[in-house]
């Protein structure tokens, strides 16, 4: 019989930190007590000390209780709390993981999903962590009885099989208008899930080794039954006889999560041990009947007279009992197989565990390993890195906002990646860097990013001689002829602002990181503006920023193509200087007066998105009226007054005052306020003519000049008046 054991089989690393924890802690405080059975093996709890399960928090013995890998519910920490009790917290770090994703999917709003069974310890704990909102469904057919729902986020076991959880992703993805999953599944598990129905297709038979009532195990057994073959559950070798070595051929080996190493040897020696026992009975069995016969064909007569003298029958090579008889050195190979294959799987099993969580076994100088913060101080963390004792992690090799807010950034449980500085310090405890291996993580995905030709984020965090220095996870730098598209002459106006690069240099050994913002901006305007000339067109309103004034108008972005906004079409006032209304950055909506395509010109208005003032003056100031002035102008014939902005009327020098006039400066001066008398008002010629005189108040008025006189100096002024208003 060949036995043939699964890859990255026994203890995941939950249940082995769980497993350290528990007998660490009753090193220190003499004995504990788990919420619950730490494993699911009994003969391995047998084995530990000074550690009882209990049911409840109300049936603890002591002041220390710990939390298992499969996690508990947040009401349990209080309740906990509330009784004086100090928890250690042995969460498995996925568990963790999905019990945090549970809770930030509640809060966000999301209907949280979980693929499991409802009533595992686990699955009770995250339904928890989700306000005891969660929907739990055991596979795609649950899932497809559940009503259509808005916003989901699923979830799975850490235990749950992969293929089961994908399929209630695909049926929730089609009921619900937003779905997002996230695949929690222990990556222990699903290795060794994979490993087990790989091995089901190649052996006749399989043996589960684990407990009876754990999830993981079960699932296991599952699906080496899938492969069509025998499957044998077990919890300790006891449990196995000769029946199993003498059916079979080829038997494989598979175990839970929660089965220690020792368990998988014991049954690996077993069945070898339970092989030569077997064989030893069969060859008993053989040497008495030949004995009986004393002859091989088993005629009961003996050889020399046996008549039909033939050759010895040949035993079936596919027989049980071909493969039991074997002579002692023969047996002895066989239990040195078994020993070779315990070695491989011990072997195996330490090669997927570095694989996934990196040499924990050595403690070795340089070495980037992930580790489990255990304690969390204002100045440091103990970090659980899989050595004798845990890592010392000082806040001065965390990043400056990691350090600034470490209890906020790091909690018990969490898992962080780190750098081993040195084996040892005086206490003997290793020291770690967390910093080192945060910047070795930014430059590789910065090389990734640069290589992708993506695009990063970062704030600009300093000025320097010809550039600016951004914080994008590291520091970079922009040159000041790629911080914009344009000539920056004050680069300070950047400090603070958050700029969007692509990567142009990226050295991480000469410690280079060189980026564009630039290249950014020029494929967004080029993006940008080949869409505004496809849709844009005459009579259009449009939102725009002020780029550039001139003396004669300012250039408005209208969406990656600049426009003239003419400073006739400013306002309907006469505006001297475009920079009488507007200064470089205002944003404002103007109106498509003209479109040149061939030539790239637009044409642009502002007044005429705000009515014209002519079109209300006679009903605003009708003729009679008395108004408040300002005046804009004097000319020799008279003074142009300001009414309202865009409607200015003319005082007639004869008009100023009750006595005659010979210079207008005499009477008023530019920026005077004045009451005047509304005389006539032609909106259509955007005239109006008004009268200071005519407002003095009554006895001050002198004798009226002849109404020749009059007429003929308003003919005058009306003939020398410059026009003072555009269409």
């Amino acid at each position: 019989m060949e036995i043939l054991i699964a890859s990255g089989i026994g203890y995941c690393f939950g249940v082995q930190r769980a497993v350290s924890l528990a007998e660490k802690a009753a090193a220190t405080y003499g004995a504990i007590c788990t919420l619950g059975p730490l494993i699911h093996n009994q003969a391995a709890l047998a084995r530990m000390q000074n550690v009882q399960a209990v049911d409840s928090l109300a049936a603890v013995t002591g002041d220390v209780v710990l939390i298992r890998s499969h996690g508990v519910p947040p009401s349990v920490f209080d309740q906990a709390a509330q009784r004086g009790l100090t928890v250690i917290d042995g969460t498995c770090p996925f568990v963790n993981r999905a019990q945090r994703l549970a809770c930030i999917w509640t809060n966000a709003g999301y209907q949280v999903i979980i693929v499991g069974n409802q009533n595992h310890p686990e699955v009770i704990g995250l339904c928890g962590w989700a306000s005891d909102r969660a929907i739990v469904v055991a596979n795609a057919e649950e899932a497809a009885a559940l009503p259509s729902m808005p916003r989901v986020a699923v979830l799975a076991q850490t235990t749950e099989r992969e293929e089961n959880f994908q399929a209630v992703c695909r049926v929730m993805a089609e009921k619900a208008t937003e779905c997002i999953t996230k695949n929690t599944i222990c990556t222990h598990t699903g290795q060794a899930q994979q490993a087990t129905a790989e091995l089901a297709r190649q052996v006749d038979a399989m043996v589960v080794v684990g407990g009876k009532n754990s999830s993981n195990t079960i699932k296991l057994a599952q699906i080496s039954s899938a492969a069509g073959i025998d499957v044998y559950h077990i919890e300790q070798a006891a449990e196995l006889d000769c029946d199993i070595v003498q059916r079979y051929r080829r038997v494989g080996i598979t175990a839970g999560a929660s089965t220690p190493q020792h368990i998988i040897e014991e049954v690996v020696s077993r069945m070898s041990e339970l092989e030569k026992n077997c064989v030893d009975v069969v060859d008993c069995a053989a040497e008495t009947e030949q004995a009986a016969c004393g002859c091989a064909c088993g005629c009961g007569t003996n050889e020399s007279e046996c008549e039909n003298k033939t050759e010895p029958v040949a035993l079936d090579q596919s027989a049980p009992v071909e493969e039991a008889v074997y002579e002692a050195p023969a047996a002895e190979a066989a239990a040195e197989t078994a020993e070779a294959a315990v070695e491989q799987a011990e072997t195996s099993e330490e090669d997927a565990f570095t694989k996934e969580y990196g040499d924990m076994k050595e403690i070795r100088r340089g070495a980037r390993v992930k580790g489990v913060v255990v304690q969390v101080k204002d100045d440091e963390l103990l970090v659980d890195i899989g050595g004798k004792s845990e890592g010392v992690l000082s806040s001065a090799e965390l990043s400056a906002d990691d350090a600034k807010n470490i209890h906020e950034r790091f909690h018990v449980g969490d898992e962080i990646d780190v750098l081993i500085l040195r084996r040892e310090n005086q206490e003997g405890y290793p020291v770690l860097s967390k910093r080192r291996v945060d910047q070795d993580i930014a430059w590789d995905k910065m090389a990734q990013l640069k290589q992708e030709k993506a695009i990063v984020s970062g704030v600009v965090t300093d000025v320097v001689k010809g550039g600016v220095l951004v914080d994008v996870g590291l520091r970079g730098f922009v040159p000041a002829s790629l911080v914009s598209l344009g000539y920056v002459e004050n680069l300070n106006t950047y400090l603070g602002k958050e700029l969007q690069m692509k990567i142009i240099e990226c050295d991480k050994h000469s410690n280079k990181l060189v980026l564009s913002a630039k290249a950014v901006l020029r494929s967004a305007s080029k993006a940008q503006k080949e869409k505004t000339w496809a849709e844009i067109a005459v009579g259009q309103t449009r939102h725009g920023v002020v780029r550039r004034l001139t003396s004669f108008g300012a250039f408005v972005d209208i969406g990656g193509v600049d426009g003239l906004l003419h400073v006739s079409e400013m306002a309907w006032y006469r505006v001297n200087h475009p920079s009488d209304l507007l200064k470089e950055g205002d944003e404002l909506d103007v109106y498509i007066l003209g479109v040149d395509a061939e030539n790239e010109k637009i044409s642009l208005g502002l007044k005429q998105l705000i009515p014209n003032p002519w079109t209300t003056a006679a009903e605003k100031y009708p003729e009679g009226s008395e108004i408040m002035a300002k005046v804009m102008r004097t000319t020799t014939f008279g003074a142009f007054l300001e009414v309202e902005p865009g409607v200015e009327g003319l005082v007639h020098i004869s008009q100023m005052a009750n006595h005659r006039v010979e210079k207008t400066e005499d009477v008023v001066k530019p920026g005077d306020v004045v009451r005047v008398k509304v005389l006539s008002v032609d909106p259509e010629a955007k005239r109006m003519s008004l009268s200071i005189k005519a407002a003095l108040p009554a006895e001050e008025e002198a004798v009226e000049p002849a109404a020749e006189e009059v007429a003929e100096e308003a003919e005058v002024a009306a003939e020398e008046a410059p026009v003072t208003n555009q269409e």
